[in-house]
């Protein structure tokens, strides 16, 4: 039986999800970025503090789950979730992914501080979703197709005022759910190509070690176990769509019988069941907590 660390992206950020994070990752985080994960009203509308937070409490759990001697043989990460599945690999240690991570989310801000976003539409296949992008698309308000998630779940990204048309001419199409997504930048599209541009010194500086398990990769949901592809997963994918539903048709083929979504949220614990039903066992850590994971783990295994 082959197990998954399943890392999600923006969107499931809640207050208060970084109470059970113990007080040295918050130090740690302050340490290498001088931000200070102290939530307070408004905290999660920043996406540098959001991204922090993401990747602390992925990290946090990472580390418990490995104490108890759980260890992946696979590991996925939805956009930011990569650098957690990097860190969850041991190619990247948690100072490189803090560092890294503050620079990819610094320039994304300082690229698109206000008016940007994201947004899902459900219910619509990719092709349906791409002709109302372009239908509805302004040069003054841009907006494109990113993230597959799975068949019928598609996001876009761009600006919040052409997002709305089209995420309106969505509904009018009997879209099952269109909407803004908790997400304040315009990730995952060729609106980022020069963030990535700026970003890549600080990913070609960065010291990575060969994995000890298997990388799903965000662009092309391939795996791979080469430091030099993991690097240019991450210094790229977010000018890039989240390949996500050809992530979990490979991680099945690849024989993972077994995921463990780490918090917040079962966004990826949902599109696993959904797609294959009881075929791949999920443990939700924010759902069942770490001993019940533990205890079911072993018993699944």
């Amino acid at each position: 039986m082959s197990s998954g660390f399943l890392f999600p992206g923006q969107g499931g950020q809640k207050m208060g999800m970084l109470t059970d994070v113990p007080e040295e990752y918050i130090e740690d985080c302050q340490r290498v970025t001088d931000i200070l994960l102290e939530e307070k009203d408004g905290c999660y509308e920043d996406t540098i503090f959001t991204q922090l937070a993401l990747i602390v409490k992925a990290a946090f759990y990472t580390d418990e789950l490995k104490k108890r001697k759980i260890y992946p043989e696979l590991v996925a990460g939805h956009s930011i979730g990569a650098f957690a599945a990097a860190y969850a690999c041991e190619s990247l240690s948690f100072t490189e992914m803090l560092a890294l991570v503050y620079h990819r989310a610094s320039l994304m801000k300082m690229a698109y501080p206000t008016g940007f976003g994201m947004g899902v539409i459900v219910g619509l296949t990719r092709t349906e979703v791409t002709e109302l992008v372009e239908k509805t698309f302004d040069e003054k308000h841009p907006v494109y197709v990113s993230n597959e998630n799975c068949p019928m779940q598609q996001t876009i990204s761009g600006s919040i005022e052409g997002m709305k048309r089209t995420l309106e001419a969505a509904k009018q199409y009997q879209a099952q759910t269109a909407k803004l997504l908790r997400v304040a930048v315009p990730s995952h599209c060729l609106l980022m190509e020069e963030t990535v541009k700026a970003f890549t010194p600080f990913v070609e500086n960065a010291q990575l070690a060969p994995p000890v398990c298997t990388y799903m990769k965000n662009i092309d949901g391939r795996p791979t176990t080469d430091t030099a592809e993991i690097r240019q997963d991450l210094l790229t994918n977010i000018a890039h769509p989240v390949q996500w539903n050809k992530i979990m048709d490979v991680t099945k083929e690849l024989g993972m019988t077994m995921s463990i979504e780490c918090p917040p949220g079962n966004t990826l614990t949902k599109l696993y069941q959904a797609k294959f039903g009881e075929a791949i066992r999920t443990l939700n850590l924010e759902q069942h907590g770490i001993e019940d994971t533990v205890f079911l783990y072993e018993k699944w295994r």
